[in-house]
């Protein structure tokens, strides 16, 4: 058996609400919810999706050279680029790629 370990973390209470009332709609436990989520990040190493976070009609994003380099990762594992040493010049274009 794997040793075991713990995470304690604080939330506001209407955060710790929401989320229980989210996991419960998809049937899962808060605890079984954040395994999830641990085991998804740890395989992705990061984040498998834009952070960003809207500040009433703005979105707010990342570094420009993060966000380039997880839309060039994410283009690699869907197969739309060959290699990870293709050179990528127009990230929009990429971008329209991958989106549709």
């Amino acid at each position: 058996m794997m040793a075991m370990s713990q995470i304690t973390i604080r939330l506001d209470e209407q955060e710790k609400r929401k989320f229980e009332k989210n996991a419960e709609a998809i049937g899962l436990t808060t605890s079984t919810a954040i395994k999830i989520f641990i085991a998804k990040f740890n395989l992705d190493k990061g984040f498998s999706y834009p952070i960003t976070s809207r500040n009433e009609d703005e979105i707010v994003r990342l570094p420009p050279e993060i966000e380039r380099a997880m839309v060039i990762a994410k283009a690699e594992e869907l197969g739309l680029l060959d290699e990870s040493s293709e050179p990528v010049h127009d990230i929009q274009k990429l971008r329209k790629k991958w989106m549709g």
